[in-house]
């Protein structure tokens, strides 16, 4: 691959080991620490205002939800299933104690 010279005999990229002119320090457009700094801040001030109020606002609609679909809803497998919790708490198990007659020989009343 050749470089195009000109007709002086230098390249279009001038001098070997030439550099141009250093760009000026532009003031409008340089980051401003103070002004990042106050940016950082307010952006974690308000990201964490946001999660203090949409935390509530979620964990209530998800209880409503959980209401709904499960509590109140015809659920047949949720209510099989505390009716063999409680018929296992109530004796049905291998010891064939109740659970309240386990608490009561463990704390020895």
């Amino acid at each position: 691959m050749s470089t195009s010279h000109s007709a002086h005999g230098t390249s279009h990229y001038g001098e070997p080991g030439a550099h141009h002119e250093p760009v000026p320090v532009d003031p409008e457009h340089d980051i401003d620490a103070k002004s990042a700094t106050w940016w950082v801040v307010g952006g974690t001030v308000v990201l964490f205002v946001s999660l203090w109020l949409m935390v509530p606002i979620f964990v209530r609609v998800q209880e409503a939800e959980r209401r709904q679909k499960v509590d109140q809803a015809p659920n047949v497998e949720l209510q099989e299933t505390l009716a063999a919790e409680r018929r296992f708490l109530e004796g049905a198990n291998p010891t064939k104690k109740s659970i309240d007659s386990v608490i009561a020989q463990r704390t020895g009343k």
